[in-house]
């Protein structure tokens, strides 16, 4: 009885053992390795291109005058208005004068009456009837009353301003019988041929720019016809806090709707330059910054870079790879540094 408990034991184990072996692992070598990802690769290239920006500026005039009174007074004349065209020499004011007017009579007559003082003493110092001191004094005295008629005649040509160019009035700041002190701002004259645009644009814009380089302006108001501009002065700082610097653009044949303080848009083309290009969908990005896979013996490396400007579906690399590098333009699911890949195209 036992010999036969003993060997039923064993067939139980003998089977047991059995359908172990049956689930055991297939040979290494049976298994299946991982394919390498499919990539679209292009090559890093040299161009030669002209970058175009689209910015916002602001119609000003270059040339302006703020008609300030060197005397005080009661305005007796100011006929000019806000948009009122002047011409150079018209007279855009006059201060009452009456007083230096009186003034100036009586320092004249003190000069009439020193110079004939000087007269009688310099023929009496020929006969010897005065002294040499004497006449020096009425010299002097003579000096003085001259210089005083020249104070008054210059202090009354201040009583009428008149225009110095050919302008139109964009301020009036003061009535016709307002009591005013010196150096108030009473008028703002401005040269219509003046204006110009004012934009504020990044440091890579400046760069690129130069007095040849094409320009067009719009006016921001429906059915205006676009017109060229040319570049007059790039302003030498940046403001510290946009890092935006200032360029000046006079305009050729402005639109007579055109007014000072308009908002406009400007299309700015830069100088043709030699430019280390990528596809854009190239580019990727994350918190540390740009970046792209490059394709190094079907192995890819990951490169930071630092892009420039955009042109379409191009973008600049300033720094970070070499013409002839190959990066990876489509493809990137699951893509990682170090990974193997298969190229599907040889740029």
């Amino acid at each position: 009885m036992d010999i036969a408990k003993t060997l039923f034991f064993m067939l139980l184990l003998t089977l047991a053992s059995a359908c172990n072996d049956s689930k055991a692992p297939a040979p290494a070598s049976k298994q299946n390795k991982a394919s390498p990802v499919l990539v679209e690769v292009a090559r890093v290239q040299k161009r030669s291109v002209a970058g175009k920006w689209q910015r916002s500026g602001t119609l000003a005039y270059r040339h302006i005058l703020r008609v300030h009174t060197q005397e005080e007074g009661r305005i007796a004349s100011l006929p000019w208005f806000e948009g009122d065209r002047v011409s150079q020499g018209d007279t855009l004011l006059i201060l009452s004068n009456e007083l230096l007017k009186a003034e100036l009579r009586k320092a004249k007559a003190t000069r009439s009456m020193a110079t004939r003082r000087v007269s009688r003493l310099e023929r009496l110092r020929e006969t010897k009837a005065t002294s040499e001191e004497d006449l020096i004094e009425a010299q002097t005295e003579l000096e003085l009353a001259q210089t005083e008629v020249e104070i008054l005649e210059t202090r009354l040509g201040y009583t009428v301003i008149k225009a110095p160019f050919d302008g139109i009035i964009i301020r009036r700041l003061a009535e016709p019988g307002d009591v005013v002190s010196r150096n108030r701002h009473l008028l703002t004259l401005a040269d219509p041929g003046s204006l110009i645009v004012r934009v504020a644009a990044p440091g890579q814009l400046l760069a690129d720019l130069d007095t040849e380089s094409s320009i067009r302006i719009q006016l921001d108001i429906p059915g205006s016809q676009p017109f060229t501009g040319k570049l007059q002065r790039i302003f030498p700082t940046l403001d510290p806090q946009s890092r935006l610097g200032t360029i000046e653009i006079g305009l050729d044949n402005p639109p007579g709707m055109a007014r000072a303080g308009q908002f406009v848009r400007v299309e700015l083309t830069g100088a043709t330059k030699t430019r280390l290009m990528i596809p854009f969908t190239a580019l990727r990005t994350d918190r540390q910054g740009e970046y792209v896979y490059v394709v190094e013996n079907n192995k890819v490396v990951q490169k930071d870079i630092t892009s420039g400007e955009r042109f379409d579906d191009w973008l600049e690399v300033i720094e970070g790879l070499e013409a002839a590098d190959q990066v990876i333009k489509r493809g990137f699911t699951n893509l990682k540094n170090d990974m193997q890949v298969t190229v599907l195209n040889r740029s």
